[in-house]
């Protein structure tokens, strides 16, 4: 407890640039990273999410075009 209250009062008279610095490493300390298999299946599910919603704005951009064209810019 003693050692806590020492550090604290101690950050409190440092620069902001170091506090900042001190604080952001020690929160990187409390996460929890994903294990490699965990990040592959976090990549995946991203990339194919992102590719379904791709074909699915690709496909309504051009049926619009298509309605466009057929009935404002008739040719």
């Amino acid at each position: 407890m003693a050692i806590q209250a020492r550090r604290r009062a101690q950050a409190d008279q440092a620069p902001a640039v170091i506090r900042f610095l001190r604080e952001t490493f020690e929160e990187l300390r409390k996460v929890v990273w994903p294990t490699p298999q965990e990040l592959y299946r976090y990549t995946l599910v991203v990339v194919v999410t992102v590719s379904v919603i791709a074909l699915f704005i690709f496909a309504v951009d051009s049926g619009l075009s298509q309605l466009a064209q057929h009935f404002i810019y008739k040719k």
